[in-house]
């Protein structure tokens, strides 16, 4: 029987660190506050700036990253990154970044006069969410901006 109650002590023990780890505070709403409060963390220097037109963005966190414009725009509900160059690509290479890419996708817009690349990821914050998940979101942002920025040279 003590060799039971040990077992069931040693199991008890390897959880409960892991179970204190696991509190950290889950939010389905992101505030500004919070995403400044990542951006700080992280190190980054940034602007804040209205949303512009009808977009329903709460604020625009705007900084740069590997030498490109990034705007995290906070929606609450969801966060949306992205970084736009105005350049022509053809439809296979923007097609080839989606098919290698596995956090972000790449957007080809046409207009009249130009053509723009955005490179975009969003994470939905419904289910809930936590500043480490937030910090995740925008470090691996930039891992795919630096990817970007040599793919579109």
């Amino acid at each position: 029987m003590n060799r039971l109650h040990f077992v069931f002590a040693f199991v008890i023990a390897l959880v409960t660190p892991h179970v204190a780890l696991a509190q950290a505070k889950v939010s389905r709403d992101v505030s500004n506050e919070t995403v400044e409060k990542v951006l700080q963390g992280i190190g980054l220097k940034f602007t804040k700036a209205p949303p512009k037109d009808k977009d329903a963005a709460l604020l625009y966190f705007e900084f740069t990253r590997s030498d490109l414009p990034v705007r995290l725009k906070n929606y609450g509900k969801d966060l949306w990154i992205e970084t736009t160059v105005d350049k022509k690509l053809r439809l296979d290479d923007v097609n080839r970044w989606n098919a290698d890419a596995k956090f972000s996708r790449l957007v080809l817009i046409e207009n009249k006069d130009s053509t723009t690349l955005s490179l975009e990821a969003q994470l939905d914050c419904t289910g809930g969410v936590t500043e480490a998940a937030i910090r995740q979101f925008v470090n691996r942002f930039d891992e795919e901006t630096k990817k970007f920025a040599k793919f579109v040279k």
